[in-house]
């Protein structure tokens, strides 16, 4: 990051946390989210959108501005801007020490449209406004991202023109939910090549210029009046400057970071995130300064050892309340071991459970949080309430619990996960930005046999490798076939599974499929409505084989100090696995493929599903073909890539972009890669190992 101008990241940096500003631009300070342009513009699909928007705009070679050197930049935009009217993509501007360079600028004369691009979904049914006057969380860094460009060229233009009268309008240029795709593969018109060092060189398909003679997808969404507000100062969401004005926010921030000065802001449970620490399995890692750990020594006052070997407040898990933690923090509770039964309202306990005793079977939110500090802190105090479900000192087993959600249970007991894409820029004719498409799932077997045992079996799968086919009618039709001939209960971890067929069942009303109505029926009977849905018609039901969420039976029911404060499925399984000598013992034995049929793997070559390393249990994802291989990545950069791309689902249901496996659809439909055939196979081998771990 340079050192001689405050830019648009530094400004986003600013914005979330002006401390991090010093440890950006010190190099001695490790970093774990080193901008890596080609993942993260790979991940969210900024390099199609981008390339899209240069195209509806009619940019030229000559007006495209990719020089890195600030100089040359600056120069080509003052020389471009000598025209009458022109589009330029990239444009300089500088004022003082504040520099940016904008997407997309589009002169007419002495008026300028100042147009932001972003790989996100947006609509005119959405407001850039709260109720309360401040900006939704999920669009505000975007806005406030626009409002300092046009700050900065507002006085970058004065200062070069001081007698000439210049108007900016300000736009976000985004994926517009409410428009479809007027061809085939627009996604891939705009092809991504790594080219080793990090960055992303994008090939354009010679059809893609075709696309600006055609209804758009991206749809250039006015903030102008917004951006406007925040730079007047009149937005009542002005939180993040800490009383500060816009300007002098902005000219306090550029002067510190030019000028390398350490900022200090509160913590916060944003903290968490934070991507300046030490990585210990990183050999880059060795000699760098931890900036996370600075800020908690010096702000929290603890000693470098209870950091490092004590659980911070921000493992505090947030169901039932996800601001707690954060109260917790603002009100001086910086360790765990800090936190008491009263802090938590443990008292209310009961008369939730009276007013609701469905939604509280097992652990009570904050009877769960209790238990989190309890076992992470080896407080004997706080886990006198759950001492009879305890295992130890490390594991909590709400035995009779379970027994009594598996007496509900209909065998045989089928577990399905899925994998999907939603790309900014739609794969199909007629599809939305940002639309499903489910191209895979597996399907595992529980069967209860006639002498009491059971088995287990990998029952079904499905992977779409047609080229041009929009798979997701075919792959309910598929998952109807393997689900419905014996009524058993379906389970699913957490919500992706519901809401991605509660989005099928919406595109098949919209369909003219022939057999929609019974797909619709099956849909309907396996799922729940979303939170949204229900909002639009509380008539909506869940269906009588509503699918059982595993992730609340682990909330309920269970809880191991390995997980801190996580449910995810990639923390549960392993502490699953190091909790039951059981499990150890039966599958370390080669018995998947021949005692537990595979889909993938044959009888005749069985492969133990799990190994144990100095009484440890290996992950078992690692014991599987790289997928990143075959997508031309490294482990790190997949890692990375997942970080990027988002792919978790939000409170509200809704799905992000997923990276990866939109990576690896789209490999699978439109390159001719010879190892394609070995794609699929550790895709399908990957999706099978999440149903076996469920």
């Amino acid at each position: 990051m340079n050192n001689k101008y405050f830019t648009k990241s530094a400004f986003k940096l600013a914005f979330e946390c002006p401390t991090k500003l010093y440890y950006a631009c010190d190099n001695s300070y490790a970093n774990q989210d080193v901008d890596n342009e080609f993942l993260q513009a790979l991940a969210n699909g900024g390099f199609q959108v981008g390339e899209l928007a240069k195209i509806y705009y009619g940019i030229t070679d000559v007006a495209n501005i990719e020089e890195l050197d600030y100089d040359t930049a600056l120069y080509k935009t003052q020389e471009l801007f000598k025209q009458e009217n022109v589009n330029i993509a990239e444009a300089a501007f500088k004022s003082g020490n504040l520099f940016v360079r904008a997407d997309i600028i589009e002169k007419k004369g002495h008026h300028i449209n100042l147009i932001e691009v972003k790989a996100k979904s947006w609509s005119n049914e959405l407001s850039f406004e709260g109720k309360r006057g401040g900006i939704p969380t999920g669009i505000k860094p975007y806005v406030y991202d626009v409002a300092f460009q046009k700050y900065v060229i507002a006085r970058a233009l004065k200062e070069l023109y001081p007698n000439e009268s210049f108007t900016i309008h300000a736009y976000l240029m985004m994926a517009d939910k409410g428009t479809i795709a007027p061809v085939d593969g627009v996604n891939q018109m705009f092809k991504i090549i790594n080219n080793g060092k990090g960055k992303g060189e994008i090939v354009v398909n010679k059809e893609a210029k075709n696309l600006a003679k055609m209804p758009r997808v991206l749809t250039a969404f006015d903030v102008d009046e917004l951006c406007g507000k925040i730079i007047n100062n009149q937005i009542t969401q002005q939180d993040t400057f800490e009383g500060r004005s816009f300007e002098v926010f902005v000219t306090e921030m550029a002067k510190a970071y030019c000028s390398k000065t350490r900022l200090s802001t509160a913590l916060t449970t944003s903290c968490k995130n934070c991507p300046f620490y030490v990585n210990d399995k990183k050999e880059t890692d060795k000699d760098k300064k931890d900036g996370r750990m600075e800020c908690w020594t010096q702000k929290a006052g603890l000693s470098i050892e209870d950091y490092k070997n004590k659980p911070l407040i921000l493992e505090l898990w947030g169901g039932g309340d996800k601001k707690q933690a954060g109260e917790l923090l603002r009100n001086g509770f910086y360790l765990l071991e800090n936190v008491s039964a009263s802090d938590l309202v443990i008292e209310r306990v009961e008369d939730d459970r009276a007013k609701k005793p469905q939604d509280f079977k097992g652990l009570h939110p904050r009877e769960r949080k209790l238990l989190q500090i309890g076992i992470s802190t080896n407080d004997d105090s706080k886990l006198a309430t759950f001492r009879d479900n305890l295992i130890g000192t490390d594991i909590y087993l709400d035995k009779e619990g379970i027994k009594a959600e598996m007496e509900e249970w209909k065998y045989p007991l089928h577990f399905i996960d899925f994998e999907t894409s939603a790309p900014a820029l739609p794969f199909y004719k007629g599809m939305r930005p940002y639309e499903q498409v489910a191209f895979q799932f597996s399907h595992h077997i529980v069967n209860k046999n006639e002498d009491g045992s059971y088995s287990i079996s990998h029952a079904g799968q499905y992977i779409n490798t047609k080229k041009g086919f929009f798979p997701n009618f075919e792959f309910v039709r598929e998952l109807k076939k393997q689900l419905e001939g014996d009524g058993g209960t379906i389970f699913r971890y957490a919500t992706h599974e519901n809401t991605i067929l509660r989005a099928i069942r919406n595109q098949l009303i919209e369909s003219e499929e022939k057999d929609k109505e019974s797909l619709i029926a099956f849909i309907e009977d396996i799922t729940k409505p979303t939170s949204e849905e229900s909002n639009a018609d509380r008539t909506l039901q869940a269906g009588k084989r509503n699918m059982v969420d595993l992730q609340r039976i682990v909330v309920d029911y269970f809880y191991a100090r390995s997980m801190k404060g996580s449910n995810s499925i990639k923390d549960v399984l392993p502490a699953v696995l190091n909790a039951s000598k059981f499990l150890q013992q039966k599958y370390s034995q080669p018995i998947y493929g021949s005692e537990i049929h595979s889909e993938n793997i044959p009888a005749e070559t069985p492969i133990s599903w799990i190994s144990v390393t100095d009484g440890v249990v290996d992950n078992p994802y690692k014991k599987l073909p790289p997928v990143a291989s075959y997508l031309n990545m490294t482990e790190k950069e997949m890692q990375d890539f997942a970080k990027y791309s988002g792919s978790e689902i939000s409170e509200d249901e809704t799905i992000a972009q997923g990276g990866e496996a939109l990576t690896a659809y789209a490999k699978l439909q439109f390159s001719n890669l010879e190892d394609s055939e070995a794609l699929t196979k550790a895709l399908l081998r990957y999706c099978e190992l999440d149903t076996m771990a469920m």
